[in-house]
Formats: structure tokens, sequence, C-alpha cells
């Protein structure tokens, strides 16, 4: 065998050796970022620092350099993460996150402006005070005085970072990830079902309607959130003609909030008990107004308990269609102002009714009427 040939062989066996080592290495960075943008949707941002900078010294690629800055921009770092977002133009990104990396330190240049903060880049990312090149000026903070710049056993300058507030702005970042995280929520149910008013047949068994609802994440660690809505139930019209002259249908409407908590068994599916309290309003037969309109004259108090599952998809898990079964219950009227007596039809006697519901629902992740500043990668 040649000298050239050994060469080659012994270059090809430690390619071939390095190459699982990076890809272990790469898989690594790639969950510890995953897991640097769960720690910043739940407002960890020193711990989310910590992993974006782990996954930036295992592999170097731009966006872990992307996420990092964003990260220490948040804790008030802004030097640090003015020297993270350097690191993005050294490792080739794309044109769209450089565009994006440009963005946000114009953001961190005008946020540390604001509060008087001097930026000093440091490091591989972000330039090196010591390289004449660098024109970042002095820490005016540091009250150290530095040696001579020159000649034998003379030091270099030595620069103190100074450390900002945290930008006030909330919807600074947010995370395409999929993990079934989101700060609020819009949707609309249609269920069906049957249930009783009352003690005889004055209304119908059968009952169907439609439900407005929103959620708020109130902690997203424990996946524990808010819902509150609007729905609009009615029931068929009874047959109980010994009580009545005509028989009622029976029209309500609910409005409730109450609590939930997201149990999520894969990516996209999750499970949802939820449970409630409403106030609900009233309207035996459409009673009509004088200008035509139905009146809910009548008004009770009401219970919803709800077992839901729901399934996301989407770039983030935005979309999400949800089944569910559940039941209301409802007081007696405790308040009524209708041209009936509450006994004299029924509703001083309470009711309950079983559902089945299909629904959609489209999840925001940053607060409410906000847009986020960045996109974490």
């Amino acid at each position: 065998m040649t000298r050239l040939t050994s060469i080659a062989v012994v270059t090809v066996g430690l390619l071939a050796s390095a190459a699982p080592a990076f890809a272990q290495q790469a898989e690594i960075a790639a969950k510890l970022n995953e897991d640097g943008k769960a720690l910043m949707y739940d407002a960890k941002y020193a711990e989310s620092s910590a992993k974006f900078r782990d996954a930036v010294a295992r592999v170097p690629e731009p966006k872990y350099f992307f996420n990092l800055c964003t990260s220490l921009f948040a804790e008030g770092k802004f030097s640090d993460a003015m020297t993270a977002c350097g690191g993005v133009s050294k490792n080739s990104p794309t044109a769209e996150l450089d565009a994006k990396t440009t963005k946000l330190m114009e953001r961190i240049e005008a946020e540390a402006k604001k509060q008087n903060v001097p930026l000093v880049m440091t490091g591989g990312g972000g330039g090196d005070p010591n390289d004449p090149g660098n024109t970042a000026p002095p820490d005016p903070t540091n009250h150290t005085p530095p040696g001579p710049t020159t000649g034998p056993g003379q030091t270099a300058p030595q620069y103190q970072q100074a450390y900002g507030r945290p930008p006030e702005q909330q919807n600074l970042f947010k995370s395409t990830s999929s993990d079934n995280r989101y700060t609020w929520t819009l949707g609309f149910d249609v269920f069906g079902g049957g249930g009783k008013f009352g003690g005889g047949d004055f209304y119908g068994n059968v009952a169907a309607g439609f439900r407005i609802k929103g959620d708020y994440l109130l902690n997203a660690a424990m996946r524990l959130g808010s819902q509150a809505w609007f729905s609009y139930t009615k029931f068929t019209q009874g047959d109980d003609q010994a009580t009545s002259s005509q028989a009622y249908n029976l029209s309500i409407m609910d409005l409730g909030i109450g609590l939930y908590k997201d149990l999520c068994i894969k990516d996209r599916l999750c499970l949802r008990p939820l449970a409630g309290v409403e106030l609900s309003f009233l309207s035996p037969g459409d009673e009509m107004g004088e200008d035509g309109s139905t009146e809910f004259n009548y008004t009770a108090a009401g219970a919803r308990l709800e077992l839901g599952a729901h399934f996301a998809f989407g770039s983030r898990l935005e979309h999400v269609l949800g089944l569910a079964i559940g039941a209301n219950a409802y007081s007696p009227v405790f308040s009524e102002s209708g041209y009936y007596a509450a006994e004299d039809i029924e509703l001083d006697q309470g009711g309950a009714a079983g559902y089945v519901s299909l629904g959609y629902t489209y999840r925001f992740n940053t607060p409410l009427g906000s847009s986020p500043f960045v996109t974490l990668e």
C-alpha cells in the first residue's frame, strides 16, 4: 500500500467515525433548543438562555444563536444579546433569519438606549472589545482604571457588562414549536342531546344549540386554564296538554365561566375535564316583547361539567378540533318578570340536559390584542 493510499484510508476512517458523533451532538442540540423554547414560553428566561447556550456550544447553528439572543434580551442582558445576535451572521443564516436578526438587534439597541445601558459586545458572537476594528464604546459603569494598551507587561482594557431591566413589551416573541401551548383561544361548538325541565311534559326532551367560547391559559406549566362562554340551548315543544292549552318549547341563554386542565396524551391529542358555573336566562315559548323580539324574563343558576378530547394541527398546533360529552344542570328560577308565574310553567323545578358537542378552536400565543415581535426558531 502506498503512502498516499494509507493517508486516504486513515482520512476516510476518521470521517466515518466522526459522523455518528456529530449526528449525536446535533440531536442533543435540537432537543436543548426545544427545551429552551418551552422555558421561554414559561417566562424562565435564565434557564432558557442556558439551554440555548448549550445548544450553540454543541452545534453553532444560526437559529440557536438567534434564540439565545432573544432569551438574553428578555433577561435584560442587552450586550450579551447583541453578542449572540452577532453569531447569527457568522454562521451562514438564511436571508429571512438574517433580516429577523437585524430587526431584533435594532430593538435591543432601542431598548438599551431607552434605559441608558451601554452596549459592549464581546466574544465570538459579537466581536472582541480589544479588537481595533470594534468600535463599541467602553462601559462607563466600570470605574476600574484600565492599564496601558501597549508595551511589554501592559494590560488590555477590561470591560464590565451593564445589565438593564427586561423589556416592558410582553409580546416579545412567540414559539413555533408543536407543544400544545398557547395564551388564549377563540372557539365555537355545536351540540345536541336530551334532558328534562320541570316535573311533567310541559317542555320537550330534545335539546340542541351552539356555544361561543374563549380560553385563557392561567398556568402554562400545569396546563391549567379558564374558559368563558355564551351558549344558546333550545328544548323542543312538550306535549302535556293537561297542564296547558298549549305546550311550550324553552330557550335558554347561558353566560358561564369555568376551569379546565389539558391532559395531553400525545403531541396533538389532549383530554380536557372542565367544570363551571352559569347564569341562565330562560324564555318559555319564545315569549315576545312589544317590539317582536324574544324576551328572556326568567333567571336561574346553572352548572356545566364536560370531558372533551381535542386534536390539534397546524404548524404550531394552532387549529383544534374537539369532541366532548357534557351536562348542564339548572336551578329553579330565582327571578321572574314574565307573563306567567314560574310555578305555572314548571320553571320552579329546575332541569338538566346532557349533550355531545363538536367544535373548532383557534389558539393565540400572544397577549390579547397583541402580535409577537419575533418568532423563535
